[in-house]
């Protein structure tokens, strides 16, 4: 079950279950339905939390019965860290090898607070990037490019679903027309929103699909906060009654009914997804996240919402749009996007069911450290119970 409070800004995720005899998803508690993988993945994992509660519970025990004192300061420092070893096999490769930076970056406490660095624009821009003054130049992120191909959407819409994507790749914006992107259409209209590429063949298959919609500049990875940009002022421009923009990928999975849940948001400046706190800045430039010190000056980033998939308020665009030429510009448009919210007061919401790369309690399933092929993508959606 996906139960989704609207109380808190955490939603969490829980009460999943399978009936192995009818194959059926049930409803329970106040919940609502949620497609799970089958029986096998569920005692997996019931195995593994029982294990971590039994180990939880032999390691406090001693302090649960008053018998702190008893256990020497080695004792204390072992079991203090002895997590480090289960995260490390547990994670991804990256991940491991961050563990020291990510440790160094929670000791930064006004970078790990929602709060903004300063009151004011002007003076929290500075203290990201204190060597940065406005140069006079033409900036261009809040100017809507050119649009070379228009989707064709219903009139008065409150919503639209938005998947970013490269012109060369149709082979995944078919994957999702010939899956989820049917059940998400039964709440909003799904389009895709690519920039250009020598050799695009996008007229003829927006011919055919009539889902694209195409902007004039060249689409590439460190264009992102560009594209980003792009697609907040066309909204605002051309479509006056959208309240809500939900963004993805082209490389995720959507589970329309879990989506279904987190669309009545409140019409202030807000942004929900999966909040991301404590990061560090990659410096290794071989890595497609590498961000150069002079871009970006600091060790760590601020609060941000990762960007394969939100939810963004018209405000919240607006906000945005409004501040982007006030600020360097960072190519990665979730970091870029989290500095712009730090200082013009978008709140950011997490949720625990974005970005997941589990394939279990999803709203959006998303693998961040590769690109899952389209044919893999495919068999996760024939194997799932979303159909």
């Amino acid at each position: 079950m996906l139960k989704a409070s609207r109380q808190t800004d955490r939603i969490s995720i829980r009460n999943c279950f399978w009936d192995e005899g009818t194959e059926e998803l049930r409803k329970g508690h106040g919940g609502v339905e949620v497609h799970d993988v089958g029986p096998n993945l569920k005692e997996k994992k019931e195995i593994g939390m029982r294990v971590v509660r039994k180990l939880v519970r032999l390691s406090f025990q001693p302090l649960l019965q008053r018998r702190a004192l008893a256990l020497s300061p080695f004792k204390l420092l072992l079991l203090l860290f002895s997590w480090v070893i289960p995260y490390l096999f547990l994670t991804n490769y990256l991940e491991s090898r961050l563990l020291p930076l990510r440790a160094l970056c929670y000791t930064q406490s006004d970078l790990l607070s929602s709060e903004p660095l300063a009151s004011d624009f002007p003076t929290c821009i500075n203290k990201f990037f204190p060597n940065w003054t406005p140069t006079g130049s033409k900036c261009e992120l809040d100017v809507m490019p050119p649009v070379l191909i228009r989707p064709k959407l219903p009139e008065n819409l409150e919503r639209v679903f938005v998947v970013r994507s490269g012109p060369g790749s149709p082979d995944y914006r078919n994957f999702i027309r010939k899956t989820w992107k049917s059940y998400v259409e039964k709440l909003v209209p799904v389009i895709f929103v690519c920039a250009t590429s020598l050799n695009d063949t996008l007229s003829s298959e927006a011919a055919v699909h009539n889902d694209i919609l195409q902007f004039d500049f060249e689409d590439s990875y460190h264009n992102l906060s560009w594209k980003m940009m792009a697609i907040y002022g066309f909204v605002l421009t051309e479509m006056p009654t959208v309240k809500q923009i939900i963004v993805t990928n082209d490389d995720t999975i959507v589970n329309a009914t879990a989506l279904e849940q987190l669309l009545d948001m409140s019409d202030e400046p807000l942004m929900l997804g999966k909040v991301s706190r404590g990061y560090p800045r990659i410096f290794l430039p071989w890595l497609p996240w590498h961000v150069p010190s002079s871009m970006y000056p600091n060790l760590c980033y601020p609060l941000f919402v990762q960007g394969s998939s939100f939810l963004l308020s018209r405000e919240g665009a607006s906000l945005l749009l409004e501040n982007v030429c006030k600020a360097p510009l960072v190519h990665l448009d979730d970091v870029f996007m989290g500095v712009l919210a730090n200082c013009a007061g978008l709140k950011l919401i997490h949720s625990e069911g974005f970005d997941q790369h589990v394939f279990e309690d999803f709203v959006v399933y998303h693998y961040q450290y590769s690109r899952h092929s389209a044919a893999h993508l495919s068999s996760l959606w024939q194997s799932s119970s979303l159909l």
